[in-house]
């Protein structure tokens, strides 16, 4: 993965910059916990409370934020979220351990991330020639956001978009807009669990 600064995405990443949120104060409710973005919208959802090795996701419909909740010490779920970042080979170009903030928002990525195709994470459209996702240079931004909850609960918000640019083409092609799968942000939490020890907390 390498990092430059890109043309008309720099202007989507420093927008998202300016509205990062931070930590919300104590809530059960899921649709409380704090986003890592505001003002970007999926176009795609999973149904709420899907079930994957063991975690218990939630996708919010108004921003399409994957969420997991957790019963662990918040140091303990930061330390296994920078953990996780670097192991997909994420280099933080934002990270805020008091506000529970980490993520990369001038990601560059061809193809393939981490040995699977990138048609796996983002959905970017189609072309003659097969998914855009497969056969263009993304530029992307992956964020994550931790949010106290009661009793000790730990709720990980996690934001991944991007767009698309036809490699021959270079700045002069059209730019497509990528939204998640919510399969990277899924492979995320699941780590991020499995490193503090403990299942997600349901409900």
């Amino acid at each position: 993965m390498s990092k430059h600064t890109f043309g008309s995405f720099a202007t989507i990443a420093a927008s998202v910059g300016m509205v990062l949120v931070t930590a919300c104060g104590p809530s059960s409710n899921v649709e409380t916990a704090a986003s890592p973005v505001i003002g970007i919208t999926q176009q795609m959802e999973m149904p709420r409370g899907e079930s994957g090795n063991g975690v218990t996701f939630y996708r919010r419909s108004d921003d399409g934020i994957v969420i997991a909740k957790v019963l662990a010490p918040v140091s303990a779920v930061w330390d296994a979220l920078v953990g996780a970042m670097a192991d997909r080979k994420v280099t933080p170009t934002l990270l805020d351990r008091p506000a529970g903030r980490i993520g990369d928002t001038s990601m560059v990525l061809m193809r393939r991330w981490n040995s699977t195709p990138l048609s796996a994470y983002l959905s970017c459209g189609s072309t003659m020639t097969g998914l855009r996702a497969d056969d263009e240079r993304i530029h992307a931004i992956f964020l994550a956001q931790l949010s106290r909850l009661k009793a000790d609960t730990v709720a990980i918000a996690v934001h991944f978009s991007g767009t698309s640019t036809p490699i021959a083409s270079g700045n002069a092609g059209s730019v497509g807009e990528c939204t998640s799968t919510g399969r990277a942000e899924q492979e995320l939490l699941d780590d991020v669990v499995r490193r503090v020890g403990g299942p997600a907390r349901r409900g």
